[in-house]
């Protein structure tokens, strides 16, 4: 029974017990049934607009996945993010509340991030990162411009080349052996 038929099952009701409209009881009465199918008619015109937000809803879904192709080809991970070996992934975790995030060199770049988990701001700063990591062109190409990098009191070590592997010899091994 939908609300607009109890009201109007209570409205029956009202007027099979013949209530005087005209004393202060059946005023009260009457207002209240008024109230109650306004209300019902408000719900139902609710309901009838869900409905067709629902639907609405429902066809942009499909019309989404429907146009994206690659979303069935894509290999899909466990947290919902498709695989690309191209960009590396990087995880952070959130220190307020534990949280392991992952995320790609351009959302590093930006600075800062909002934890997924608690909502934590988390900032990163990358300028020690940039002054650690040597460039290629730091790179020296031969010995010589390793040698011009090194300190001067850096001790000189030679070694010598060998030509065969030294193998060692059997008698000595069985002597060892037999000392046991």
């Amino acid at each position: 029974m939908t609300v607009t038929e109890r009201v109007a099952y209570v409205r029956g009701l009202f007027e099979g017990l013949e209530i005087n409209v005209d004393k202060k009881e059946g005023r009260l009465f009457k207002e209240i049934i008024a109230l109650l199918e306004d209300m019902a008619l408000s719900i139902t015109d609710l309901e009838e607009e869900n409905e067709a937000l629902q639907g609405v809803l429902d066809a942009m879904i499909e019309d989404l996945y429907d146009d994206d192709d690659s979303y069935d080809e894509e290999e899909i991970t466990a947290d919902g993010m498709g695989y690309d070996p191209d960009n590396e992934l990087f995880e952070v975790v959130c220190p307020s509340c534990g949280e392991e995030i992952f995320i790609d060199e351009a959302t590093l770049e930006q600075g800062n991030i909002s934890c997924p988990a608690c909502g934590e701001e988390l900032e990163f700063d990358m300028s020690s990162l940039e002054e650690d990591e040597p460039a290629f062109s730091d790179i020296p190409d031969d010995e010589e411009d390793l040698e011009e990098d090194l300190p001067d009191d850096f001790p000189e070590v030679e070694f010598d080349a060998v030509d065969e592997p030294v193998e060692e010899d059997e008698d000595e091994e069985d002597e060892d052996n037999d000392d046991d």
